[in-house]
């Protein structure tokens, strides 16, 4: 009798032991998700006030204001102006399908550098990296940091990507470093801030197609890697 009680017991403590563990993990996946979306409604804020009203002009009062949380929840996330900035920058780049090239033995490097300068063209001229490109031209006279966030948190990151496929090739390059902002430069130079500044109006993709090809086989030749 006493060892049927002790087992009914223990059965007891076992359903009970597993349903307050249950609760414990629902609670905590609860938990992350709410700070997840607070972190993500912090982002959304400060970036729809910078783009709106400039970087210098916005608090982190008016972020936490229109963020719809606390100030301490802001720095609780995010120490300062600045690392709330890089964030946004690091999403704004994180939205563009800019691929993870690695060469294999028989890729086509010709293709590989079209299609990644095709991707790249694509998200320089989109509506949201434009706002962000102009935000940090404009405020960069009074926030020079501004343009360093900008460079490590985006175009490195770019070039690195580039960098990284260009050594996994196996050719002799000097200067990997170098040669990708070279070829990053080609097409910017070519494509992207004539545009941007209004020098020319947008040229057609067949114009897009040529200048992109030629910019390719002159850096494959200028390095040999062909």
């Amino acid at each position: 009798m006493r060892f049927d009680v002790k087992v009914k017991l223990n059965s007891c403590y076992n359903i009970w032991f597993i349903f307050i563990t249950t609760i414990a993990e629902v609670n905590q996946v609860e938990s992350a998700t709410l700070t997840q979306k607070k972190k993500q409604a912090i982002v959304d804020a400060a970036a729809a006030l910078f783009l709106d009203n400039g970087y210098g002009s916005v608090s982190m009062d008016k972020i936490a204001e229109v963020a719809g949380v606390s100030k301490r929840t802001v720095y609780n996330h995010f120490p300062s102006k600045e690392a709330l900035f890089s964030e946004i920058v690091r999403n704004t780049w994180s939205l563009f399908d800019i691929p993870c090239m690695v060469y294999q033995e028989g890729s086509d490097i010709r293709q590989d550098l079209i299609t990644f300068s095709n991707k790249f063209l694509v998200m320089l001229r989109s509506e949201q990296f434009s706002k962000l490109l102009r935000l940090v031209m404009g405020e960069s006279g009074r926030f020079p940091e501004l343009t360093a966030l900008y460079s490590e948190s985006g175009i490195r990151s770019l070039v690195r990507t580039l960098a990284d496929y260009l050594q996994s090739t196996g050719k002799d390059i000097e200067d990997i470093q170098l040669a990708s902002m070279h070829y990053l430069g080609m097409v910017k130079e070519a494509l992207f801030w004539p545009v941007m500044l209004g020098i020319i109006p947008m040229p057609s993709p067949e114009r897009e197609k040529e200048v992109i090809e030629k910019s390719t086989d002159m850096f494959l030749k200028l390095y040999q890697l062909v």
